[in-house]
């Protein structure tokens, strides 16, 4: 660790030490530990995760002197961090990997002032409320991965990230307050995996003709007010597996081939469809069939089991 105390770099062994005795497989965005005094003298650093925003001025100062940085994560963020956090992101111009989280889902992380974002950031996790979605988000050219969660956007966030040229990632929790999403023409042209999760009041989903050409997989959980599948999904023909967890029964019904008013046949090119709902205390799992699947696997599926794993990785 070149420029480092003794002390200072002993401080961040032991305190990735304690984090991996916790949990050696993984660590939580919701824990962090508190970075040493001038850790910016660690110049040779690349990694850092995941480190606790509320230690004073001077950390988002250190951050950015952190020029070997390849993967940040913060956590515990405030809206007061935000111009400081923004500055030393640019600065971090070989940075690959960027989470950060608020101290609370309902604190705002006001990510706004980054005027050049780094040009080489594959992956980006942010969670916490935001005003509206960052502009520098949209230029991200070499991004692959994006997971956002509980920024109540009031806006579609699919504008904006539409016409991201290598996006394959992208999770959605708790990020809109609208009732209607519209996947358009020749948007997320690169994508594979998406993610819906805890849009309570999306009503509708539509698909236009050209949208997500490589849609592998769709996995939509917790949207409360959707009650039927998405407008357009026939258009998504290379969809291997579509799931939707904890969803309203109305929907789940539209799915059962024998079902009035169906949307079976709108989702029959897909090879694998799976829908769960809450019934009398169990999880009702229907297949691809339209089948209940055995009582016995309905009796083992808990929430805990079903809930989506959005831990950045």
């Amino acid at each position: 660790m070149v420029g480092a105390t003794p002390a200072a770099a002993a401080a961040i062994v032991n305190g990735c030490c304690t984090l991996m005795a916790t949990n050696p497989t993984r660590i939580p965005t919701k824990y962090g530990f508190k970075a040493p005094d001038q850790i910016g003298r660690l110049q040779s650093l690349q990694k850092l995760c995941f480190v606790e925003a509320n230690q004073g001025r001077n950390l988002m100062f250190e951050l950015g002197r952190l020029k070997q940085l390849r993967k940040l994560g913060i956590v515990k963020l405030k809206k007061k961090h935000g111009k400081a956090l923004c500055s030393s992101v640019e600065r971090l111009t070989n940075l690959r990997a960027l989470s950060a989280t608020s101290i609370t889902e309902n604190e705002i992380i006001d990510l706004d002032y980054v005027a050049s974002p780094p040009q080489y950031l594959q992956r980006l996790y942010l969670g916490g409320r935001m005003e509206k979605l960052p502009d520098w988000i949209s230029s991200l050219d070499s991004l692959v991965r994006l997971v956002l969660k509980w920024s109540q956007l009031n806006d579609d966030p699919l504008v904006s990230l539409q016409h991201l040229p290598n996006l394959v990632h992208l999770e959605l929790v708790q990020v809109y307050n609208g009732e209607l999403l519209c996947f358009q023409a020749k948007g997320f042209q690169r994508l594979k995996f998406l993610g819906l999760n805890k849009l309570e009041r999306l009503r509708m989903i539509t698909v236009e003709q050209g949208a997500m050409p490589c849609l592998e997989k769709l996995i939509v959980q917790s949207c409360k007010s959707l009650r039927r599948v998405p407008s357009g999904i026939e258009h998504l023909s290379t969809l291997k597996v579509l799931e939707f967890f904890d969803m309203p029964k109305e929907l789940v019904m539209t799915l059962h081939p024998n079902g009035e008013d169906g949307d079976y046949l709108k989702v029959a090119h897909v090879p694998d469809v799976y829908s769960t709902y809450w019934n009398n205390g169990n999880w009702d799992i229907f297949s691809s069939l339209g089948a209940k699947l055995e009582d016995k696997h309905s009796a083992q599926l808990t929430p805990r089991m079903i809930k989506r794993n959005y831990t950045w990785k």
